[in-house]
């Protein structure tokens, strides 16, 4: 398996994770790369947000990295642009989001 650690993005800790695995076809075997993702966020220790398993299989180990990548970065912006619970529930009572 290979792993690559990629620069915080908004703050967040991002590794990918990609491993071989072999495809069976018509005309024989084939190999495949498959992709996981990890993010934390700073600390010690650092508290671990997600880490997810990707269903597909990828031709070239750079498409999974590019892949994996894309993906953590589109889960910390959606994390980043929902408001907390407490927000949410704060704002249903009129009272001031801090």
């Amino acid at each position: 398996m290979s792993t690559q650690d990629y620069s915080p993005y908004r703050g967040c800790h991002i590794e990918v994770h990609v491993s071989m695995s072999r495809s069976h076809w018509l005309g024989g075997k084939y190999r495949r790369y498959r992709v996981s993702w990890t993010v934390t966020l700073p600390g010690n220790p650092p508290r671990h947000l997600a880490s997810f398993p990707e269903q597909f299989d990828f031709l070239t180990e750079q498409e999974a990295f590019k892949y994996g990548e894309n993906r953590a970065h589109t889960f910390i912006d959606s994390m980043l642009s929902t408001p907390s619970r407490r927000q949410r529930v704060g704002a249903a009572h009129g009272q001031a989001r801090e």
